[in-house]
This record gives C-alpha cells, sequence and structure tokens, in this order.
C-alpha cells in the first residue's frame, strides 16, 4: 500500500493521541470533510494493511451507535520514522488497549486534545509534551530514556507507587512547569482515590523523581490536574483531597469535563485548588495575581 499525505496524517494522529474512534479522528484530520465515509474507508485499509489496529471490543457513542477505536502498530510507528526520517517515532506506545479502559483512555486523548488546541490558539503558552502513563519518554534533547510515567517507589511490605494518566509540560514566559494528570470516570469511590493517588505524588515531590523525567521544569514542584466528569464530582474529589494534609493536597488542582474546552481551560476561572479557589490554569502576562 503506498501511503499518502493524508494516511501520514491519520497515523501521526493516533501517535499524537495514542487512541482515537473514527469520528475523532475524522474531525481532527478532515474537519473540512461533511461526509464521513471517505474516512472510514481509509481507516479500513490502513487496518487491513496492518497500519494501524481496531480494538477488539466497540464503544458506545452518544448517537446511540457503537463503533471501534483505533491505535497504531508497530509498522505504522515505523512509517511515520521514515516518512519524517524521526527515529523517534519508533518508540510510540503501540499496545492494544485494555478492553476495560477503553473509555478511560479516549478520555485522556480528548483532555489531552482540549488543552492541545488551547496551547495553540495561546500566543503566551506553549505546550513542550505530552506523555500518556505508558510512552517511553525522552530527554530535553528529544533523545529516548528508559522511563515511562510509572515509578514505583517500592515493592513492600507496602508497595508505594506513582502511575499519573498522563502529563504536561507547558512553558509561559520561559517557565516550565509539569502538570500530571488524572482522568477520573466515576468508578471508584472518591475516599478511595484520594488515598490511592495521594501517597505517590507525595513521594515523587519528597525524592524530586519528576525531575529525572522532566529535566526541563524550571519548577522544584509540579501540579496534579484531577479532571472529573461533572462538577459535583469534581467537589467531591477536592474535598476527599484536602481531608489528607500530610501528602501535599496544595499540589491538586480540580476541574470538570464540560468546563474542558479550548476557550476556558489555561485562562478562564474554572480551576479549583484545594482551598476551593476558582482561576486560570494559567495566569496571562500583566494579569491581576
Amino acid at each position: 500500500m503506498q501511503l499518502t499525505e493524508n494516511d501520514f496524517a491519520v497515523l501521526r494522529a493516533l501517535h499524537t493521541y495514542y487512541l482515537l474512534t473514527a469520528t475523532l479522528l475524522h474531525n481532527l484530520v478532515f474537519p473540512q470533510n461533511r461526509d464521513r465515509r471517505g474516512t472510514r474507508r481509509r481507516l479500513q485499509r490502513l487496518v487491513t494493511h496492518h497500519f494501524i489496529a481496531r480494538s477488539r471490543a466497540n464503544v458506545c457513542f452518544s448517537t446511540g451507535n457503537a463503533g471501534p477505536a483505533y491505535h497504531l502498530t508497530d509498522k505504522g510507528a515505523d512509517a511515520l520514522a521514515v516518512y519524517f526520517d524521526d527515529p523517534a517515532f519508533l518508540h510510540t506506545n503501540t499496545k492494544s488497549p485494555r478492553t476495560d479502559r477503553l473509555y478511560h483512555w479516549l478520555d485522556i486523548a480528548r483532555a489531552h486534545m482540549q488543552i492541545r488546541l488551547a496551547c495553540e490558539r495561546s500566543p503566551h503558552v506553549e505546550l513542550i509534551r505530552w506523555v500518556n502513563e505508558w510512552c517511553a519518554m525522552v530527554d530535553e534533547h528529544g533523545n529516548p530514556t528508559d522511563y515511562v510515567l510509572h515509578t514505583q517507589f517500592r515493592e513492600g511490605p507496602k508497595p508505594l507507587s506513582c502511575s499519573p494518566d498522563a502529563a504536561f509540560v507547558l512553558s509561559v514566559n520561559g517557565h516550565r512547569r509539569v502538570h500530571f494528570v488524572e482522568v477520573d470516570r466515576g468508578t471508584t469511590g472518591a475516599k478511595r482515590v484520594a488515598a490511592s493517588k495521594m501517597p505517590g505524588y507525595a513521594e515523587m515531590l519528597r525524592t524530586q523523581a519528576f525531575l529525572r523525567r522532566f529535566p526541563e521544569s524550571t519548577f522544584p514542584d509540579f501540579s496534579v490536574l484531577l479532571v472529573a466528569p461533572t462538577s459535583n464530582r469534581r467537589n467531591i474529589l477536592r474535598t476527599c483531597v484536602a481531608n489528607h494534609p500530610q501528602l501535599h493536597p496544595e499540589l491538586w488542582y480540580f476541574l470538570a469535563f464540560p468546563e474542558l474546552t479550548p476557550e476556558s481551560v489555561l485562562h478562564a476561572d474554572v480551576v479549583f485548588d484545594i482551598d476551593g479557589n476558582c482561576g486560570p490554569l494559567v495566569s496571562l502576562p500583566g494579569a491581576a495575581s
């Protein structure tokens, strides 16, 4: 199969976001085309020739329909590396997603998409990089490392680890800060979310382990952005995190998914801190603090 520029656009989108549905791919890569049948035919050809793969289970859409999600294969990653003359593509995460995590990974992709679009629209903010949990990471010069976001601090007798869903680095006026991401789907009790997630981040801060993965950071700490499905769930999670003052709840910030839009996520007052104060994720240069 001779790949076209549009084929490579699809492959690159899957490299960037890991897992996408046909609708998300169409809206992202071919927004000017009203007819989605061409996109579906293209995806089928890429699947047939093993450049991409589809999920074993379908996901349900808000329209009532259902369909698979797509991810890159080793062959697709190799094609990208050759086309762009960049071996970094060879380190793309091409693992098949677990069936029970499809919706979770799609939520992460949607959050990534909104934040990336917001940064593209803001002249003051640059998205340096986004990393999903099991992606091989690169150093500040773009060279591959042995790191992934998951960090195992100890195995026993009480295991301690930190497993963010994703992380991104924002640059504002030359300052670079790491933001870890937790995308909550409301399937686990709020008290359990706080009790299970907070110790790992507290240890990450104590050991400064995040700087080994993000040496470009200019801050001695980081933030944890928890994205909840609703505002009520966001408020409950904030309360539960606040109940653990010894585990640095001041690192945590909270956002409801309906407020996660390119227009609002960076500069609108939609992000809550641990005390319930609401403000922007990024303050504009010259804005009052």
